[in-house]
């Protein structure tokens, strides 16, 4: 036998329309008297700041602040030259320009220096050359490859000052595997500035570096097979 209520059962639209309008209702008055006091500090009501609400997002707030690196203070500063800006018209005086020091312009006691190196690298040799330079020393740089296509490079520095600097503390100025480079350096720190080169090549390969500027000694310092 059929039921002959079951047309009754079913809910009309109203009803329906009722069920969703208060449970929509019901979730609008929790999110504004709960859930936006205690996630992001925001009170419309006025009723979670008197449940203490907000005090919970402002505690989440200052432990995220203290777990948060701060990246300005950790940072090394190794340069505290920065490049100028132009000067307002009110403020540029013709007669009084302004002085512009290190690491822009610097006089230096030693000489200029000039010097071109050839280096041969059978596969998977590696070598390394270093300019010992003083802060604030300056060189142009270009290297190639003349033979070969391709090697890998760590264009680094390391500095002489120890004391000052954690153990075994370097810093990397470019890392690549390209057939030429060719730049310039200011000395962020007295040390050696250089080179690491590494035959990746199934062949020989030979670079031809060339470097002019301000330097006490360019020398290759290590030659080693990988």
């Amino acid at each position: 036998m059929g039921d002959s209520n079951s047309g009754n059962d079913k809910p009309s639209g109203s009803s329906l329309f009722k069920s969703a309008f208060f449970t929509l209702l019901g979730a609008v008055v929790v999110t504004a008297v709960f859930i936006m006091p205690a996630e992001y500090g925001v009170d419309p009501t006025g009723v979670g700041t008197k449940l203490g609400l907000t005090d919970l997002e402002t505690a989440a707030t200052e432990t995220v602040e203290a777990d948060r690196p701060d990246t300005v203070q950790t940072a090394p500063k190794l340069l505290t030259g920065a490049y100028p800006s132009p000067p307002a018209e009110e403020d540029f005086d013709y007669y009084e320009p302004e002085v512009l020091g290190e690491p822009f312009s610097s006089t230096h006691t030693s000489g200029f220096q000039t010097t071109t190196m050839e280096i041969a690298l059978d596969e998977l040799e590696q070598v390394e050359v270093k300019a010992v330079m003083k802060q604030g020393d300056a060189l142009v740089y270009s290297w190639k490859l003349v033979e070969g296509e391709t090697i890998y490079t760590d264009f680094h520095a390391d500095p002489t000052r120890t004391d000052d600097y954690p153990d075994r503390y370097w810093l990397r100025y470019l890392e690549s595997e390209e057939p030429s480079a060719s730049g310039s350096l200011v000395a962020p720190f007295d040390g050696n500035h250089g080179w690491y080169w590494m035959n990746i090549e199934e062949n020989p390969v030979r670079i031809v570096l060339e470097v002019r500027g301000y330097y006490e000694s360019l020398e290759e310092i290590m030659r080693s097979y990988q």
